[in-house]
């Protein structure tokens, strides 16, 4: 099943189970993806045997669950040290931190010189007025740091280191396997390869951690075994009383159920195998995981993966993941503005970008500036025509002066050229009959007169002058009609009506004339005997 970038995936180290990775569904509570491959441990020094084998390892299962590149990973490690102190309450974080590392440094787990400490801690909320009590874990600090240098060069982001035991807890809390309310108390056995970890519990606060060497292998026996794990548990559980012993069995060489019938202790025991002797996986898996496989699936590595959803399962959060990691690491990890890795290859690929954004952006500004300077030239070419011929006129005309002019010559061409519109405009200032008015003229290619009268007489009359100023012009009384709505608009030529009797009955207003020497303008066809004694009223005789 392929992972989503946006997921938080766990990934756990222990000495049992080798390397673990898992996703978890937090919608559901389900497992939705797992996958487990060997990896040698060195028990003795509490480290991972080959850093260059775990980088390879942890990139072939990465690749094999189809996790992308850039998904945030939560990594759990086995502390070296795990530790419970009280001091003093006025003591600052400054302080304390000082006092673990002259515990570590003195701590045997660290007694080889490449076995640098490092350590987080966190103050536990059941400290109280005159005491701080204070959590600690420590693991190699060249180990952490290779480690996390790994992770980044495959390309995944690390958000957080946890501890086994811590990883655990969060575990069993989100699983409801113990109750973790303030009021209850409670034991957490925790039996490894090597040593048993015995830590009193308050809710979900821890209350102190007790710590028996062991010496179990194969070669012994089941039953010396078992004696030897009893022989640690009971003499601390017999000084610690509580609500419930939880006996978690992360070795394959005991089984936490038949350990949880040899122990002897006045409350209930329950019990957790996390090894080969599982029977039952601690949550849901979906359906494409194996049932058998499922039942292998840690409590370190589900803590892993809901440590970042439910950071405050545990009131005892340690991140060893943090500033004091190393100066080399800090060194190698680009920093970040607005959430984006300010990394070398970022940087290129952001700056690629942007590059081409801007040479976009200059094409587009160069784009506009093109087309605003053609258009300037053409604007330049339209200016530059007009004066040339500005010019050429001036060129044509520059032997012109008043001593050539004449005004009476250039009144003389102006009539000559305009006879005909002058001798209409004659016509109209003197001829025009009373009870006729002009409605508009045109002087173009052809002569058009329009106007109305009260009379026939008027409009004849006005007609005949018109004719007498320019007898060899083609001018015609094109119209002559009633402007009344009668329908009745003119007299036939043939004079079979007799004028006034034909006015008189259709109560006529006015006429409207025409006088042109255009086209005629044909009327519409006559439709009835009123239509057709209209038509005659317009044909007029012609008066040429």
């Amino acid at each position: 099943m392929a992972i989503s970038k946006n997921a938080i995936v766990g990934i756990s180290v222990s000495p049992s189970h080798g390397l673990e990775a898992v996703q978890i569904d937090y919608a559901t509570g389900t497992v939705v993806n797992y996958m487990s491959k060997q990896l040698d441990y060195d028990k003795n020094r509490n480290v991972v045997a080959d850093l260059d084998i775990f980088k390879e390892t942890l990139a072939d299962m990465l690749a094999d669950m189809q996790v992308p590149k850039g998904t945030k990973l939560v990594l759990n490690l086995p502390p070296s040290v795990f530790q419970i102190r009280d001091w003093p309450a006025s003591m600052d974080a400054n302080n304390i931190a000082m006092n673990i590392e002259d515990e570590l440094n003195e701590h045997p787990a660290f007694s080889n010189v490449d076995d640098v400490p490092h350590y987080a801690f966190s103050k536990l909320s059941n400290s109280t007025i005159q005491t701080s009590k204070i959590a600690f874990a420590a693991v190699s600090k060249g180990q952490a740091i290779e480690i996390a240098m790994q992770i980044k060069d495959l390309g995944y982001k690390l958000v957080a280191i946890d501890t086994s035991i811590n990883s655990s807890l969060n575990a069993l809390i989100y699983s409801r396997n113990v109750d973790a309310q303030p009021g209850s108390t409670w034991l957490m056995a925790i039996v490894e390869d090597n040593l048993v970890r015995i830590i009193p519990m308050q809710g979900a606060n821890y209350v102190d951690c007790f710590e028996e060497k062991i010496s179990i292998g194969e070669v012994l026996g089941d039953a010396e075994n078992y004696d030897t794990v009893v022989s640690a548990i009971n003499p601390v559980i017999a000084r610690v009383p509580s609500q419930l012993l939880y006996v978690i069995s992360n070795t394959n060489l005991i089984s936490a159920e038949i350990l949880a019938g040899k122990l002897v202790y006045n409350s209930q025991i329950v019990h957790l195998d996390a090894n080969i002797y599982s029977k039952n996986c601690l949550i849901e898996a979906a359906q494409g995981i194996d049932e058998n496989v499922s039942k292998l699936i840690s409590p370190e590595v589900i803590g892993a993966a809901i440590r970042q959803q439910f950071n405050n399962v545990s009131l005892s959060s340690m991140n060893l993941f943090n500033k004091d990691l190393g100066d080399i690491y800090l060194s190698q990890v680009p920093p970040t503005w607005n959430g984006i890795e300010l990394s070398i290859e970022n940087m290129v690929k952001y700056g690629a970008i942007l590059g081409l954004l801007i040479i976009a952006i200059c094409f587009g500004i160069n784009k506009l500036l093109a087309t605003q300077i053609n258009s300037n030239k053409e604007k330049i070419n339209v200016m530059q025509n007009e004066i040339n011929d500005i010019q050429k006129f001036i060129d044509e005309n520059k032997d012109i002066s008043s001593a050539t002019f004449s005004e009476s010559d250039e009144v003389r061409i102006g009539v000559t050229g305009n006879k005909n519109i002058y001798s209409y405009y004659t016509i109209m200032g003197t001829e025009i009959p009373q009870k006729l008015w002009l409605t508009s003229l045109s002087f173009g290619p052809h002569t058009t007169i329009c106007g109305q009268a009260d009379n026939l007489e008027s409009v004849y009359g006005f007609f005949r002058n018109i004719k007498d100023y320019n007898p060899t012009s083609g001018i015609k009384l094109q119209k002559l009609g009633l402007a009344s709505s009668s329908g009745m608009s003119g007299i036939s030529a043939n004079g079979d009506f007799d004028t006034e009797s034909v006015l008189s009955s259709l109560n006529a207003d006015f006429y409207e004339f025409r006088i042109s020497d255009g086209p005629e303008i044909e009327e519409a066809a006559p439709k009835s005997e009123e239509a057709k004694l209209d038509k005659g009223l317009t044909d007029l005789p012609d008066l040429n």
